[in-house]
């Protein structure tokens, strides 16, 4: 019998949805309307953003402002660091994709965009956008102002600095309205992240950028709606504005404080990766040593096994399951950094194309367990009383937010961007 990559698809949206109802804490009435809601505002926009050619074209003229971001900072880091940070290498190569060094060409860029987005929010660009986001979320799901302003604030800030936002109703919102911002938080991409990300898989990833902001915009509905369904409950009852403003007194100071809060990121940025990337050695080198007919033992090979049913109720193409589910494995074991670089490192023709695009969605988002840890962290500080419920639903959330991105790369995988 022929395998029908469609019909696949269409049981795994089934399948996602139903594993979020039995780790739902109301399996006998869950809030279907809020989960229906956030499937047609992820198909609708996963349509709109991909399909209209109005839009397209503005996402392509936004990859060429990314690609001017990115030239703007690899003249910046090579001003500073030379031929390490991308100038012109004193020497010839044998090997010129060998040059790139992550930590001297990519992470740079997370300094200009955070210094930018400081910018921006002086400018009260973002502070227009996040408003009117909140309002729509608001209306759609129900969810209270704080909520609407932390998860509409999360695909461009990041999933710590969205819900600083919101830091003075953080002690008075629910349990179920502090399980959405982590589950959302989880779900996406920060802005600057995503460019880092998009200079990574550029060569093999057409149009990388537009991708991972794509996967951002529509996993955040279905994010509120998968949360609504494991953790129910009805929004708090708070009605104090929220005043969305400025910290800054001029541009330059807005450009020099966001400038220095974006090193604190590259900082931790770089310090997970060479933890992450080490403990995955470290294990591989364990398992290698264990008696094994056939090829070593690594941790990506047991992970494709176990994600492999996943993996196939996404309608990738058979020969590409247990590919797809060692780099998926490897993103939610260690981070996306890790995961978007061991799919860089495949032979040409390893993926279809088709797997190569739903690997893509798949691998778009912070939900991995050292982001979990960073999560609660940020959030127990910024509200002390919460850090009970916050530790309790940290795992949960990292499988909530799983199944949104598992949804999103489902359904892009069924459009066909």
């Amino acid at each position: 019998m022929a395998d029908n990559e469609t019909a696949r698809a269409l049981l795994g949206v089934v399948a996602f949805l139903g594993l979020g109802w039995l780790l739902s804490e109301n399996k006998r009435a869950p809030p279907w309307r809020a989960v229906l809601v956030g499937l047609s505002c992820q198909v609708g926009l996963a349509l709109l953003l991909t399909k209209v050619p109005a839009i397209t074209a503005a996402f392509a003229a936004a990859t060429r402002a990314v690609d001017a971001l990115q030239a703007a900072s690899r003249a910046g880091s090579s001003f500073m660091f030379g031929y390490l940070g991308g100038g012109r290498a004193p020497f010839s190569m044998a090997d010129p994709s060998a040059a790139f060094i992550f930590a001297f060409q990519a992470l740079p860029a997370i300094l200009l965009v955070g210094a930018l987005s400081a910018l921006l929010w002086h400018w009260r660009v973002l502070i227009v956008i996040v408003r009117a986001a909140a309002w729509a979320f608001g209306k759609l799901f129900g969810v209270s102002g704080p909520v609407g302003v932390s998860t509409s604030a999360c695909v461009f800030l990041g999933m710590v600095e969205a819900p600083l936002l919101i830091k003075p109703f953080l002690p008075r919102l629910t349990r179920a309205e502090i399980f959405i911002i982590m589950v959302d938080g989880l779900s996406v991409i920060g802005g600057s992240m995503m460019i880092v990300l998009g200079s990574l898989i550029s060569a093999k990833v057409p149009n990388a950028f537009s991708h991972l902001l794509i996967a951002s915009l529509i996993s955040t509905p279905m994010a509120i709606g998968m949360a609504r369904l494991i953790i129910p409950g009805e929004a708090s009852a708070t009605s104090e504005p929220i005043i969305l403003s400025s910290p800054y007194r001029s541009s330059l100071e807005a450009l020099t404080f966001g400038t220095l809060d974006a090193v604190k990121m590259v900082l931790n940025i770089a310090g997970l990766l060479i933890v992450f990337v080490g403990l995955i050695a470290l294990i591989n080198m364990g398992l290698a040593a264990l008696p094994h007919a056939g090829a070593p033992l690594t941790l990506g090979a047991i992970l494709g096994w176990l994600l492999t049913p996943i993996v196939w109720l996404t309608g990738a193409p058979l020969p590409d399951l247990r590919t797809v589910g060692a780099i998926l494995g490897t993103k939610v074991a260690a981070n996306e950094v890790v995961a978007y670089s061991d799919m860089m490192a495949l032979p040409p023709g390893a993926l279809s194309d088709k797997s190569l695009l739903i690997l893509t969605y798949a691998l778009g988002s912070f939900g991995n367990v050292g982001s979990v840890a960073i999560l609660i962290g940020s959030l127990s500080a910024m509200a002390p009383d919460k850090v009970g419920e916050v530790v309790e639903l940290g795992f949960k959330a990292l499988a909530a937010a799983f199944l949104t991105i598992c949804m999103t790369a489902t359904i892009m995988g069924l459009i066909g961007a």
